[in-house]
């Protein structure tokens, strides 16, 4: 507690890449960010959002827990085909062309999970992608076609902390289909 109040924190659900999906994505990125005047994404916090969920008091972790635990992943991989521009975001994205049905009915049922235990959940339709660089002042130059195919076998709870270099992201909770994969400081 902080003077009174309960702690809380920014957290989200995402998919989590294995080093190898790390690599690739970032190797996809290498030098359109600084083409277009952009910073780009640390691997360590690169992920793709299922749904974020903004401050959330300490006392509702364990409820989130067992929401990730329950959560079936999506039995398949992930192909990452395409390089975006989010002009308005200023951002540039890895993004499927084709989001898996097993993909989105994940998303769906987590969505639908959390805002039947009362947390907030984003209104807008679901875009699967992965930030790879944010700030980008032009567009970035035309790329060649990336293919990182993401073998999809871990969720995390994610904790998003500001820094003045940019957010650090720190999973406190991983799940490989269900079984807690790692279980990161006393929540």
């Amino acid at each position: 507690m902080t003077g009174g109040r309960p702690r809380r924190r920014r957290l989200f659900f995402a998919l989590w890449p294995d080093e190898a999906t790390r690599a690739a994505l970032g190797a996809a990125a290498a030098g359109a960010a600084a083409a277009a005047g952009g910073r780009a994404v640390a691997a360590a916090n690169l992920h793709l959002t299922l749904e974020f969920l903004g401050q959330v008091p300490d006392a509702q972790l364990d409820s989130l827990r067992a929401v990730g635990a329950a959560l079936a992943l999506p039995d398949e991989s992930l192909l990452l085909d395409r390089l975006d521009w989010w002009r308005r975001a200023a951002m540039l994205v890895a993004a499927p062309s084709a989001p898996g049905q097993a993909l989105l009915a994940a998303q769906a049922d987590l969505r639908q999970v959390l805002k039947a235990r009362g947390f907030r959940v984003d209104s807008r339709a679901f875009r699967p992608h992965v930030t790879l660089a944010r700030k980008l002042t032009a567009p970035p130059p035309a790329a060649a076609p990336i293919a990182v195919a993401w073998p999809v076998r871990e969720l995390a709870l994610v904790e998003s902390v500001p820094t003045p270099t940019g957010s650090r992201y720190t999973p406190l909770a991983r799940w490989r289909g269900g079984v807690v994969a790692a279980d990161i400081g006393a929540l």
